[in-house]
């Protein structure tokens, strides 16, 4: 397996905000463990699902609480692709991931299930689910797919599950092949770059993630107009995806039971321990984090698997 094409964030963080970015009391951590003797950092990767300035800030109120939490630093590994990420874990550079479906699927394939889900976050209705999204400026012409024939059209990444898996087999489940019916076809590379993309014109229709196509609480949308980036008039979704399972933290299999159990609890109790940090990581609006299986993700393995027995065909 080769190395994982990775950017360690630590020392960027700190630099970023003018300072450490972690506690430096110690008297606030609880006395370690034995699997913290072992495990010393909180290695922890994510899909690159906004651009690394927003996630530095993002993340940094974060690293201060496992720092407060478990005595630990925080390493955390973004990548420009999210195969960055999978392949850090199957690597063992990183303990733990936050990954789309399509994401964890791939880490599970590639691993050979020696990656497992610890939690999942819900939707403010306590709901585990969330849409895949087409959508066009709203002062562009374009109503539907089929209008977008011979256009420019942008998918988010290959292992991305709602920017491009699930609508890719929904596309081709109603008779329409990407390839053919658009003019050209490009991956921008995150939900935020298609986003500003269709906003500056460079594509006339593009993908990303909301769990709710009204008032986007959670998701790609809902991070843009929290920003200020975006304002909801400015696009119009033209299609909608079926129901796709949350993304998932999920861990190695075979870390110690001890950690995983801590970990475990601390995303579970983390709403209540420190509401704003968890709404940075949960990245919006939510009810917390629950306990979730892996049979919940076998219908995004089922669809890769599905996909790479084509591409095999091809």
């Amino acid at each position: 397996m080769r190395p994982a094409k990775t950017l360690m964030l630590v020392l960027a963080l700190a630099m970023f905000v003018g300072g450490s970015l972690f506690v430096s009391d110690s008297a606030t951590a609880q006395t370690a463990s034995d699997w913290r003797k072992q495990f010393p950092k909180f290695r922890y990767g994510v899909q690159a699902v906004e651009t690394q300035v927003a996630a530095m800030t993002r993340y940094k109120g974060f690293g201060e609480y496992i720092k407060r939490k478990f005595g630990l630093e925080l390493e955390l590994f973004l990548s420009a692709e999210y195969a960055g990420v999978i392949q850090a874990i199957g690597a063992k550079q990183l303990e733990v991931m936050d990954m789309g479906a399509a994401g964890y699927a791939a880490a599970w394939i590639e691993t050979k299930g020696a990656v497992e889900p610890l939690v999942v976050p819900t939707n403010p209705d306590g709901t585990i689910g969330y849409y895949a999204v087409a959508f066009v400026r709203s002062d562009s012409p374009f109503k539907s797919l089929d209008d977008l024939k011979g256009k420019v059209w942008a998918w988010v990444e290959p292992n991305s599950s709602s920017g491009y898996v699930f609508p890719l087999v929904g596309f081709r489940r109603m008779g329409l092949e990407p390839e053919k019916h658009f003019g050209k076809v490009v991956f921008s590379g995150g939900h935020e770059q298609s986003i500003i993309g269709v906003l500056d014109k460079a594509y006339d229709g593009a993908i990303t993630w909301t769990n709710d196509v009204e008032k986007h609480t959670r998701g790609g949308l809902h991070m843009m107009l929290s920003r200020g980036v975006l304002k909801k008039e400015d696009i119009r979704i033209i299609w909608v995806s079926d129901l796709i399972p949350n993304p998932v933290i999920a861990i190695r299999s075979d870390l110690p039971k001890e950690m995983k159990d801590e970990l475990r609890n601390m995303f579970l109790n983390l709403h209540k321990d420190d509401p704003k940090v968890f709404r940075e990581v949960v990245r919006g609006e939510s009810q917390g984090y629950r306990v979730v299986e892996h049979k919940v993700y076998q219908i995004a393995v089922d669809l890769r698997q599905q996909l790479a027995k084509e591409r095999r065909k091809k």
